[in-house]
């Protein structure tokens, strides 16, 4: 018998050329699965909303599929909603390999707020190939002026809660769209942020942010493993410094909720965390 693609129901996927970062993008849409329902449909659709969530997943050659698994079976029993789950991801092709790479080593450009030159020269080195970071402000407007609005034009998408879902980088930025473009999200998963980039890039974006009086309209969810800090890594120390200094400033209009998730590496938290942090952002009144 002839083996078939596996898809994921309800699923669809679109190349998108970017004018703001010159590169290419696999997107992929989820649909929440009662999102063609009749006005008279049986549960578990019959009370489904005009216009829907809309979930931004970077990385999402690795977790829109994982989010989508996790959102649809929480939303049966009522407390959670469905959303659109949009995986913002690379091209890939048969090479399982090659795909891998490129997707693992594209990110750096696109989530990474500034240049980290030693970065960039250890990346390159281990890869045998360039892997350029810090275009982050390209990737920020290719999200805001022509992925958002595309996904809100051809779906039925709330431009009121748009839900950012970053680990690891993604969380990282995450943090950047939050300062840069406050008004973008509604709600951010920020899972294991990397706040070591860049000489800890982040923390001095923030302190110039609070200096300008402006409000935080948003609601955050943090997260981080417990093994994720050793001689090497400070990734827990840091993700609970950014915490307690958002904590501390009492932004107009934030609201911040932190977890430390025991038995957890980088790697591994971010299953867990995706799924506490989703029934935090989807949660029904």
């Amino acid at each position: 018998m002839a083996a078939q693609a596996v898809t994921i129901l309800g699923s669809e996927l679109h190349m998108m050329d970017s004018q703001s970062t010159g590169r290419k993008y696999r997107i992929t849409v989820s649909l929440p699965l009662g999102y063609g329902a009749k006005p008279d449909q049986a549960w578990p659709f019959n009370d489904t909303p005009a216009k829907w969530p809309v979930l931004y997943v970077p990385d999402g050659n690795w977790y829109a599929g994982m989010v989508t698994g996790i959102i649809r079976p929480m939303a049966l029993c009522g407390s959670t909603t469905d959303a659109i789950v949009v995986g913002i991801g690379y091209p890939e092709d048969d090479n399982v390999i090659e795909s891998f790479y490129e997707s693992f080593l594209r990110r750096d450009a696109d989530l990474t707020p500034v240049r980290d030159e030693p970065q960039e020269k250890s990346m390159t080195e281990g890869f045998k190939r360039p892997v350029p970071n810090g275009d982050g402000s390209n990737f920020l407007k290719f999200i805001k002026d022509e992925l958002a609005p595309f996904i809100e034009r051809e779906y039925r998408a709330d431009p009121s809660k748009r839900i950012w879902v970053g680990h690891s980088y993604g969380g990282l930025f995450g943090l950047y769209a939050l300062f840069e473009a406050p008004e973008l999200f509604s709600t951010l998963i920020i899972g294991s942020p990397t706040l070591s980039y860049g000489n800890r890039f982040m923390f001095q974006r923030e302190e110039a942010f609070s200096k300008e009086n402006k409000p935080l309209p948003a609601q955050i969810y943090m997260y981080v493993g417990e093994y994720e800090e050793d001689i090497k890594d400070t990734t827990m120390t840091d993700t609970l410094r950014m915490a307690a200094i958002l904590q501390g400033r009492k932004y107009e209009g934030l609201s911040l909720v932190k977890h430390v998730f025991l038995d957890q590496n980088h790697c591994e938290v971010a299953a867990p965390g995706f799924q506490w942090g989703l029934k935090y952002a989807l949660k029904k009144g």
